[in-house]
Formats: structure tokens, C-alpha cells, sequence
């Protein structure tokens, strides 16, 4: 699992969240999608990655 570590509202539809995930940004390219879960067993959301710092 994975810390949020900075959460900001952009606008009211748009809010960034900054995570903790050095293996997921090792790989990750703009505009591909991640799966969030608040617990093991709730919904999936999917999230588009915009920028990542390796």
C-alpha cells in the first residue's frame, strides 16, 4: 500500500494528489492510468498519472 502524501483541490472537479510510490514512477509514463483503493475491498478508481518525480 501507498501514502498520499499532498492532497490539493484544483477546482471543484479536480483535485491532485501527490503519492508515495517510488516503483510505480520508476515506470510510469504521462497520461497511463493507476488503480486507487481507499481499503482492500472497496470500489477501484482508476487515476491518470500527470507527472511523477523518479
Amino acid at each position: 500500500m501507498f501514502t498520499i502524501i499532498k492532497r490539493r483541490e484544483l477546482n471543484p472537479t479536480v483535485t491532485e494528489l501527490c503519492i508515495h510510490a517510488p516503483l510505480i514512477a520508476k515506470k510510469a509514463k504521462a497520461g497511463q492510468f493507476i488503480i486507487v483503493r481507499a481499503k482492500e475491498d472497496s470500489e477501484r478508481i482508476p487515476l491518470t498519472i500527470a507527472g511523477f518525480d523518479r
